[in-house]
């Protein structure tokens, strides 16, 4: 509750630095890569190129609005950097990143906004953040090398993010409880598409497709996937792991392996559709509750339950 708490104070005023304050005369000009310290509000003034890190956020309560421009590297370094300090407010926005080690590398920092940026095409990954707590919104991260999003720690929130075609660590990957991913698509990644660790974090409203690994990974206990998609992925399409999680209002198809993997027990699976897979419709640890499945032309099976008796209701098992 405490970083929940750090979060939402600390978004508040970062979103208040980049647009309410956006037209005040003290904002200043950026046309050279560098240290954008003291805190206050930063605007670039042309598209900037480096060789190794451009941008260092050098202090607390900084704002960077790009302002449409590009930040363009040579294969090494940061775009946007902490520079290894422990900042606990920062905001980036409206531009892109390119061809950097890591597109936007907050290692060390937490508790900021990063809006309409699309980081891609980076030789590993296209953002990443190393502490809780902060809000990606309206961001791209195609074609990374290794992995699209990176977020450590608990208390994200990811609210439509493309993160399609990086390599073999995925689409977007969350460690931690408590994090939200939300109305975003995750296509044709090497690795998982999506993958939340932690108990208590959510997929809503999402998409993810032709992953080179299982679509959906979740560990941990209570997380939710609501009214989400994942198909065609090489492997299992969605993987709940551990105790009193919930897939509903979902379709899971013409993935590789098993369409639905909730082998531990306590879980649940409401008025969802598991279509078309390699494996097993559903793999559900019961007890538990299996309330409006649907399952068609699975190859291994519509359904396989396993350590006791789940509740069933109004079942379509074909």
């Amino acid at each position: 509750m405490e970083n929940f708490r750090r979060f939402t104070l600390a978004a508040m005023l970062a979103v208040a630095m980049l647009f309410a304050a956006s037209a005040s005369r003290a904002d200043t000009a950026v046309s050279a890569c560098g240290t954008l310290s003291p805190a206050g509000n930063y605007f670039l003034t042309k598209n900037l190129t480096s060789s190794g890190t451009c941008l260092v956020i050098g202090a607390e309560g900084v704002s960077l609005d790009m302002k449409g421009h590009t930040i363009t590297g040579n294969g090494t370094g940061d775009g946007i950097s902490d520079g290894g300090g422990e900042f606990e407010s920062f905001a980036i926005a409206n531009g892109k990143i390119r061809n950097f080690d890591v597109g936007i590398a907050l290692d060390t920092s937490c508790c900021g906004v990063i809006r309409n940026i699309d980081s891609s095409k980076n030789s590993e990954t296209g953002i990443f953040i190393g502490e809780c707590c902060a809000l990606i919104d309206s961001v791209i991260t195609d074609n990374n090398s290794s992995l699209g999003i990176l977020a450590e720690g608990c208390c994200f929130s990811l609210n439509n993010i493309e993160a399609n075609s990086n390599g073999l660590a995925g689409g977007m990957a969350v460690t931690g409880c408590c994090s939200t991913v939300a109305n975003s698509i995750a296509s044709r990644n090497l690795g998982p598409g999506v993958t939340e660790t932690g108990c208590c974090s959510f997929l809503v409203s999402s998409k993810v497709d032709h992953s080179g690994q299982d679509g959906v990974d979740m560990d941990g206990c209570c997380n939710f996937m609501v009214g989400s998609r994942s198909s065609s992925n090489s492997k299992v399409g969605v993987s709940l792991t551990g105790d009193d999680n919930l897939v509903i209002r979902s379709t899971v198809e013409n993935n590789g392996g098993d369409g639905i993997d909730l082998s531990s027990d306590t879980n649940q699976i409401t008025n969802t559709q598991s279509l078309n897979n390699g494996g097993v419709g559903a793999n559900v640890g019961c007890p538990g509750a299996i309330v409006g499945l649907s399952t068609k032309n699975n190859t291994g099976g519509t359904l396989t339950t396993s350590g006791g008796t789940c509740t069933q209701l109004n079942n379509k098992l074909l």
